[in-house]
This record gives structure tokens, C-alpha cells and sequence, in this order.
């Protein structure tokens, strides 16, 4: 049999070729990453974590029922532990927010301003201090003539001016700790910036209102486990925004994805969550009656971090893992990747230097003003300078997002 070289040559030419063509980028056409393996990454993190920020919240209304049945210090502290945990797991969900999914979406859900609405007024809803010692009650608790009922206390959300905040998070948060009031009696100032709100039980016991305060506590916590449930079962595999959105074109679920945590890095927890505090103080800190705005921050900043480096950590500790952002802009520029990379690991660095400090939210910003090098501001330019790499790695993927 004649071997003809001619054709053998020919042959391992082509195939040489063909590797070549397919090892470009230093990958196998088999192992590129795609758009989609981006997106189901991000819909599979979404669905744990509204899982998790769900099934903790559960448990944390199981404590205000114990503490509503028995009130005393120690069921107070329970539900307050309970509170501080849950939240950790519904502030990382704030990276899906602005993606027109069903938080925001009116059409959808919609129910954002009912769950985490701030800043909040707390004499809206319940007694405050009236600056001589003692208090004043024109909130809705005291408003004997106001039915308390869900239907009620929703209407009120928001009515009238932006602060006025009758329901969510913050309204729970308050009526579990009552006001932050800083007071050190020693100064007779409004300093004392280690102590959070100090609501006694006795709140729900012996003083005046304290069956509608009750009442109350059940309303609003019983109101957002069902918003929570909401978001859990339509993001859920097979649940009914998680098939729209597997549906959209890929170029629309990376606009809304981007859009996302472009906006909160930026637009949101720079702009509108560190430097008001920064520069108006006290009544501008995410969570000033429990003092867990650092860990608000931590939440916050981790939740944009799982989006781009594509990993979640669940409340049971088991990691969800796949495509990272920073994988997919690769595969269109590494020194985009490079770039969001390191930007992203700054702000991580920035995060850890506050939350090091030992210090609550309130005590760092009353050492440093709007536009300072203090911590607080660093960790708020590093947000910016994050939000502007995701907007450059949008561009990178063809696609225009909007980070203020």
C-alpha cells in the first residue's frame, strides 16, 4: 500500500490550524465562557440568597412571636440577634435591585419601598424623645383613631413625605430597639456613640400603648415574611420572574444585571447610603437604631462581589459557585477583567479597614466630614471607582448601563 505524505501533511496542517483558531484566548472553544453561563450563574446565586434571606427572616419572626408571648430582657435581645442575623442574608439581595426584577418592577412585585425603606422618621410610627427628658407620642401607635390592620399600615407607608415609613425592615428594627440616641449623661450630650437604641420590654408590658405596640410588631414582620416569600418563590427554580427571566434576550438579562450592581455600587450605597451619613450625620445612617449599619455595608458590598466573582456563601455554609463577571469580560479583555478584578478587591480592602476599626457607624462619621480621606469616605470612592469598572465591563460586552 502506497502512503501518500502529501495528504498526511495536508491533514496535520488543517488540524494544527484548527487548534490554533480554537486556543486564541488560551481556552477551548469547549471551555469559552458564554453569555449564558453568566446569566444562570447569576439567577442560581439570586434564587440561594433570597432563599436564605427568606428562611432567616422566618426564624426571626419566630423570636418576635416568643418575645411577643413572654416579653421580657432576655426574649427582647433574642429577637434583636435574630433581626441582626436576617439581615445579613436581605442585604446581599440588594445587588438584584434596579436589574428591572420583581423588587423594584412595579408590574412584577414591586415591594422594595415596603421592605427596606429608609431613612426612617420614628416618630411616624412610635414615641420619641422630646428633647427635655421625656417623650412625645403622635406616631400611629398612639393614634387610638387609626385601626391597626395591614391594609392600614401599608397605606401609610411613605405617605405625605419620603421618611414617613410605616413598614419593612427599619420599621421593625426601630420597635425592636427604640431610638439611638447617642445620650451620654456624664456630658450631657448626644455622643455616646457605643450604645444602640435601648427600648426596654417593659415597652410591651406595663406601658402605655403597649397591646398596640404588639399589635403592631406582629402587623409589620408578619408583612415582610410574605413579601420575602414572594420574591423567594418567584425567583425560585421554575418560579415565575426566575422563567421570564431565563426568557429574555441575552443582551437585555446583561443590561438588567449590570445596570444592577453598576447602580447600587455606586448610585446607592456611595451616594445615597455613606455620604449623606457622612455629611449629615446620624439621622442619615442606614441602621441607627441597632448600630449594624457596618454590617450593612458588609452585606451590601458582598452581595455586588458574589455577582463578580460569581460565588455565594449560604446560610448553611455551602458554596454556590459558576461564571463570574470577571470571567466573562475576560474572554473580551483581560485588562477590563484585570481592571474590575482589582477594583473589586479594593473594595473589599476598604470594607475590611472600617469594619477593623472596631468602631460603630456613627462614631466613624462624626470623625470625618463629606469628601474626607477618613474610612467611611474611602470605602464610598472605592464603591464609585467599582461601579465605573462594572460600567466599563459593560462596555467591554457591548452593552451601556447607567451607574448614577
Amino acid at each position: 500500500m502506497k502512503i501518500n505524505l502529501l495528504k498526511i501533511f495536508t491533514l496535520s496542517i488543517i488540524i494544527s490550524l484548527a487548534s490554533c483558531s480554537d486556543d486564541d484566548n488560551g481556552t477551548t472553544q469547549e471551555n469559552a465562557v458564554t453569555n449564558s453561563d453568566f446569566i444562570a450563574t447569576y439567577a442560581t446565586i439570586a434564587s440561594a440568597n433570597y432563599n436564605d434571606a427568606y428562611t432567616s427572616a422566618v426564624t426571626m419572626q419566630e423570636a418576635i412571636n416568643a418575645f411577643i408571648a413572654s416579653p421580657s430582657d432576655a426574649t427582647l435581645e433574642a429577637a434583636q440577634d435574630a433581626w441582626l442575623y436576617a439581615r445579613d442574608f436581605y442585604g446581599q439581595t440588594e445587588a438584584y435591585r434596579e436589574a428591572n426584577g420583581p423588587i423594584d418592577n412595579e408590574d412584577l412585585l414591586g415591594t422594595e419601598g415596603q421592605i427596606n425603606a429608609w431613612p426612617l422618621d420614628e416618630g411616624y410610627i412610635d414615641y420619641v424623645a422630646d428633647g427635655t427628658g421625656g417623650t412625645v407620642q403622635n406616631g400611629l401607635i398612639g393614634d387610638t383613631t387609626f385601626e391597626l390592620t395591614e391594609a392600614n399600615i401599608i397605606a401609610k407607608n411613605e405617605e405625605g413625605k419620603d421618611d414617613n415609613i410605616s413598614t419593612g425592615w427599619h420599621a421593625i428594627e426601630f420597635l425592636l430597639w427604640g431610638q439611638d440616641l447617642n445620650y451620654n449623661a456624664e456630658t450631657d450630650t448626644y455622643d455616646n456613640y457605643s450604645e444602640s437604641g435601648n427600648r426596654p420590654f417593659t415597652d410591651y408590658t406595663s406601658e402605655e400603648f403597649a397591646s398596640r405596640r404588639i399589635a403592631y410588631l406582629e402587623i409589620v414582620t408578619d408583612l415582610l415574611i410574605n413579601d420575602l416569600s414572594d420574591l423567594n418563590d418567584t425567583w425560585a427554580e421554575g418560579g415565575s420572574y426566575r422563567t421570564t427571566f431565563e426568557a429574555l434576550d441575552e443582551e437585555e438579562a446583561l443590561t438588567n444585571i449590570l445596570n444592577g450592581i453598576g447602580f447600587i455600587s455606586n448610585g446607592e450605597v456611595a451616594l445615597e447610603r455613606i455620604d449623606p451619613a457622612i455629611d449629615e450625620g446620624q439621622e442619615n445612617e442606614h441602621s441607627c437604631f441597632s448600630d449594624n449599619t457596618n454590617q450593612d455595608m458588609w452585606a451590601n458590598v458582598h452581595g455586588i462581589n458574589n455577582i463578580i466573582v460569581g460565588s455565594y456563601t449560604t446560610s448553611s455554609g455551602s458554596t454556590v459557585t459558576g461564571t463570574s463577571l470577571i470571567d466573562l469580560v475576560n474572554e473580551e479583555s483581560a485588562e477590563t477583567a484585570s481592571d474590575l478584578e482589582d477594583k473589586a478587591a479594593d473594595t473589599l480592602s476598604k470594607l475590611s479597614t472600617l469594619l477593623g476599626l472596631g468602631k460603630t457607624f456613627d462614631e466613624i462619621i462624626s470623625e470625618e466630614t463629606l469628601g474626607s480621606n477618613g474610612p467611611a469616605g474611602q470605602l464610598s470612592s472605592a464603591l464609585k471607582t467599582q461601579g465605573t469598572a462594572i460600567s466599563d465591563a459593560a462596555a467591554a460586552l457591548g452593552i451601556a448601563i447607567t451607574i448614577n
